[in-house]
């Protein structure tokens, strides 16, 4: 029989004689272990591209200093896992938050430090350059109305 029928294990059974007289029968298994090697490969190399493809990024900082936070914005401009509108509105409702209280604390600690007198003055230089805009005091003075003593006026559309 042809290599080809005798590796298939056909050609009546009879083989490809041996130096001893046996016939040399290639067992249906071989082909089958040759087909599931090369899948295992082909999947090993297909899962080498999609690692090499992905960015590592190695997030150093004490405790506190917002590396969980950069991994969770990474995740969210550039993950490819869609939000469903709750999720959206949950991450809007906690940077909010955050934001309010990054001015409370930036407003108390300017405060805390005397440095309302340097308002005042960058307040005055900005009035000579940019005449009828809201200074830096002015909206100092309304965040610390609106975010500490809470005696800024409500809208009356909000």
């Amino acid at each position: 029989p042809p290599p080809a029928a005798a590796a298939a294990g056909g050609g009546g059974g009879g083989g490809t004689p041996t130096p001893n007289g046996s016939a040399n029968v290639a067992p249906p298994l071989i082909a089958s272990n040759a087909s599931q090697s090369r899948n295992v490969e082909n999947n090993l190399e297909t899962a080498k591209r999609e690692e090499e493809r992905k960015i590592k990024m190695l997030l150093l900082g004490a405790g506190e200093s917002g590396k969980s936070t950069i991994f969770k914005q990474m995740r969210l401009l550039y993950g490819n896992n869609k939000r469903s509108d709750e999720d959206l509105r949950m991450y809007g409702v906690v940077a909010r938050s955050n934001i309010v209280v990054a001015v409370r604390k930036l407003c108390s600690h300017l405060r805390h430090l005397g440095l309302e007198d340097d308002l005042d003055r960058e307040s005055r230089e900005q009035e000579e350059r940019e005449p009828g805009s809201i200074t830096c005091r002015e909206a100092y003075d309304d965040l610390w109305a609106a975010f500490l003593d809470k005696t800024a006026a409500q809208d009356p559309n909000s």
